[in-house]
């Protein structure tokens, strides 16, 4: 009887939620009138209006839910997104509000248990971001920029309120999993179809993502965490499933060959060369085997050839891509001045400024390819040293919980150094997509651990 006129209290509607449901019917009546007049021509911004009313339901009805469906198809979505930007604004930056919105709300309840941790990592980075944006050259964009990196914290906040047991562990990351279905199957298609075509690199898979560098790096996240559910002992993932994940993960691997992101192919061989060396050796024939067998498709020679030539910056000469990124890191930290070395230029600066300092920018804004010169630049030194403490902090706190659990701990901590390898050759804080999921298994991994480890001293004190 209680059960029922709880159920009937929910979904009885007060006279303030009836008003307010009034109020908005009219709002977006309206609006919808002046939206379609102005871009009624548009059918991917026509389209935008019913979609942001439903997330907007669904928000206020199971915010929960939409957070697994934004989880779920997050990786397919940003060729629809990119389609439905007004002035750089579009549907991608609702759903990175509402997950903010969520995160808040979920941080903010009596019963989390975690909060110090996100406190302890994540703020002392958000603070000088934060005064950073202060003196940006570019308002509009370093606001937009902290907001993103706010909705990496966001996504490390909700699986620190989410998982609490080996059941919500195994039910998010599988949701993890099954996103990458989309990404991966397409990139086939992709491929197929001739992909994307650069002038340094031939053809090149992005998928559903951007740039094929972003595909790279959210495939060498998805192999890691497949790896995880094979050699583990998990009980969530179905044994029909486990028997299919390393004809999964060879399907990745291929995929992140078609990439053609040399990143990224360092990242995994240092991964799978790690494991071998402290687990199991076996997988070292593996390692060995698997860069001879690269080696002979023409297109991986041609990527690897590449640094070697085009080192020298010369008249009408043509840097390859390294050369080019060495280029632009001494030129920008040479123009920086002494008086900037401590707070930098402001959040953004580098792209603001790049047409300044770097004579092959040819007018056009260029992002640094390095986060630790990005943020010395951005932020000086005290921004560069607040990410360095939130990296080894996070990577501290998981490595207390390693003897509880190894595998789960060591892939988790290999996650945070591939992002570091990866930081020194791109823009990483840039890539949205790829961060959440990143952040979302650190946090997800320390939570199962943190409250495993508070159930067994439980058990433990009560025997």
């Amino acid at each position: 009887m209680h059960e029922y006129m709880t159920m009937k209290n929910i979904f009885q509607p007060s006279i303030a939620v009836v008003f307010a449901a009034i109020l908005a019917a009219l709002f977006f009546g309206v609006f919808s009138v002046v939206f379609v007049e102005m871009f009624g021509e548009k059918l991917s911004l026509l389209m935008a209006l019913p979609v942001v009313m439903i997330i907007g339901l669904l928000f206020v009805f199971n915010r929960y839910l939409l957070f697994t469906l934004i989880l779920l198809l997050r990786p397919a979505l940003d060729p629809i997104l990119e389609k439905t930007k007004i002035g750089g604004l579009g549907v991608g930056g609702v759903l990175n509000a509402l997950v903010i919105i969520i995160a808040l709300l979920a941080i903010i309840q009596k019963d989390f248990q975690l909060r110090s941790i996100l406190i302890r990592t994540w703020v002392p980075f958000l603070l000088v971001l934060l005064i950073a944006v202060g003196f940006a050259p570019d308002f509009t964009h370093a606001v937009k920029s902290y907001l993103s990196l706010i909705s990496n914290a966001a996504m490390f906040a909700l699986a620190l309120t989410l998982v609490k047991t080996q059941t919500d562990y195994g039910r998010w990351m599988r949701i993890v999993l099954l996103s990458s279905l989309i990404p991966v199957f397409y990139g086939f298609v992709d491929y197929a179809t001739g992909g994307v075509v650069y002038a340094d690199a031939g053809k090149r898979v992005a998928s559903t993502f951007s740039h094929p560098n972003i595909l790279a790096f959210y495939l060498v996240l998805i192999i890691t965490l497949s790896f995880y559910f094979i050699k583990s002992k998990v009980t969530y993932i179905p044994p029909s499933v486990k028997r299919l994940l390393p004809l999964y993960i060879i399907m990745m691997i291929a995929l992140l060959l078609f990439t053609k992101t040399r990143s990224a192919w360092v990242v995994c061989f240092v991964f799978f060369t790690l494991y071998g060396l402290l687990y199991e050796r076996k997988y070292l024939l593996f390692v060995i085997v698997s860069p001879l067998v690269a080696l002979l498709i023409p297109e991986m020679q041609d990527r690897i050839i590449d640094l070697t030539q085009g080192n020298e910056v010369v008249t009408y000469g043509t840097l390859n891509s390294y050369a080019w990124r060495k280029y632009i890191w001494e030129s920008s930290l040479s123009w920086m001045q002494p008086s900037h070395y401590f707070l930098g230029y402001g959040l953004e600066s580098f792209m603001h400024y790049s047409i300044d300092f770097f004579p092959l920018a040819g007018n056009m804004e260029t992002g640094a390819h390095n986060v630790y010169v990005q943020l010395i630049f951005d932020t000086g030194v005290v921004g560069l040293l607040s990410f360095v403490w939130l990296y080894g902090s996070v990577a501290f706190y998981l490595a207390q919980f390693y003897k509880a659990n190894k595998l789960m701990i060591f892939l988790a901590i290999m996650l945070l150094c591939q992002y570091g390898l990866l930081a020194y050759s791109d823009n990483m804080l840039s890539y949205l997509a790829f961060n959440w999921y990143f952040w979302f298994v650190l946090g997800a991994t320390y939570s199962i651990a943190y409250h495993d480890k508070k159930r067994l001293q439980n058990e433990v004190s009560s025997a």
